[in-house]
């Protein structure tokens, strides 16, 4: 691999996986795991940063090789997929805003470079950081999905059916 490759194919990883350059390495596997614990903004966020990996990981061909940046492409979108609506709606409300983060972005020149790609990732820490502080207002705060479901079991589990016959009179 050639110095070039290896340094964006290192930024890019660095983008995903190191907590001091943003938000990406924390809410990325929530959106993989849990997408709809997130506001549409975060996914939106998100979605961005990722395509533009992608895009980026595709241009210096980094892609095709089945390791993480494959993986991330793929499983991304397919995550998506399922609050694609619930964010068509926020950003049709979001595209009257000119002052929103999102104005600025769609307006960029130069939307995949490693530079507006870091800036993403900023905006996403700085979005999650609102979020957080939002969730914690909320009585009570909603938990990740995998403690939802175990809840939703331990309740049907204790449910008692009632077998009482039925009396036509």
């Amino acid at each position: 691999m050639d110095e070039e490759r290896f340094r964006i194919r290192a930024e890019l990883y660095r983008l995903l996986l190191d907590e001091e350059a943003g938000a990406a390495s924390t809410l990325v596997p929530r959106m993989l795991a849990d997408p709809d614990s997130l506001t549409p903004e975060v996914r939106w966020c998100l979605l961005y940063l990722i395509r533009g990996i992608g895009y980026l990981a595709g241009r210096n061909r980094l892609l095709g090789q089945g390791g993480l940046l494959d993986t991330l492409a793929e499983e991304f979108e397919v995550a998506r997929c399922r609050t694609r609506r619930l964010d068509g709606l926020w950003s049709d409300i979001v595209q009257e805003d000119p002052k929103h983060w999102m104005q600025r972005y769609e307006s960029t020149e130069v939307h995949y470079s490693l530079d507006e790609l870091s800036w993403l990732n900023e905006q996403l820490g700085r979005l999650w950081e609102v979020e957080r502080q939002r969730l914690a207002l909320e009585e009570p705060p909603l938990p990740p999905l995998a403690m939802r479901r175990k809840l939703i079991a331990a309740a049907k589990q204790e449910e008692v059916p009632f077998n009482l016959p039925l009396r036509l009179t």
